[in-house]
């Protein structure tokens, strides 16, 4: 695209990547764009594909059709839409872990913050409380081992579904945290009781 501001792109008919203020713009580009244009795979091709990226671990895979996220999930059912979630999420953790990249970090943060009220909807609670400790945990590490204001959040938040639906693991988890959290700022009391 040539860069003018304030116009309404037009993305390109066949591969719905590049975008043009029109077509005179998308003329002069062309020689250039049509070495990288492909109509996209069918969605079904890149479900398959991400599912076979998922259990091999291949992050960097996965995460070349992050840009078909959401049309994924458009018109699907919250376990489809949970499942995509976590595909994604996985791959931006693993990718995080392996490179440090902060866009990863902040990108897995809001897919988590997404699949924790579908798990609760889906009434997948043990899950939902995971991946809230999984958050919480990862503040911590992204604060270099100090749990953070939005740490206490989430263990709290996964301390209460533990409470509420039984899940011993998922509420020491998250006691664990607090109680760290606490013994951190001094409140040494509160600390020993919780953990």
């Amino acid at each position: 695209h040539c860069g003018k501001q304030d116009v309404v792109l037009k993305k390109c008919s066949v591969c719905k990547q590049a975008s043009y203020c029109g077509t005179e713009c998308q003329k002069a580009g062309w020689k250039r764009h049509k070495k990288t244009c492909t109509a996209p795979l069918p969605l079904t091709v890149v479900a398959g594909k991400l599912n076979a990226a998922h259990a091999s671990g291949d992050w960097k895979t996965v995460l070349e059709h992050a840009g078909r996220m959401e049309e994924m999930m458009a018109h699907r059912t919250e376990a489809y839409c949970e499942a995509v979630l976590a595909n994604f999420s996985h791959a931006l953790r693993l990718g995080w872990n392996s490179t440090g990249s902060q866009d990863h970090a902040r990108s897995f943060v809001a897919l988590e913050e997404r699949r924790i009220p579908i798990l609760g909807n889906l009434q997948r609670f043990r899950d939902q409380g995971n991946s809230m400790c999984t958050l919480a945990i990862f503040f911590s590490v992204l604060h270099r081992g100090d749990v953070s204001p939005q740490s206490c959040v989430y263990f709290e938040r996964a301390r209460k579904v533990g409470e509420a639906h039984g899940f011993f693991t998922v509420e020491c988890k998250a006691c664990t945290g607090l109680g760290r959290a606490a013994m951190r700022e001094g409140r040494h009391e509160e600390g020993v009781e919780l953990l």
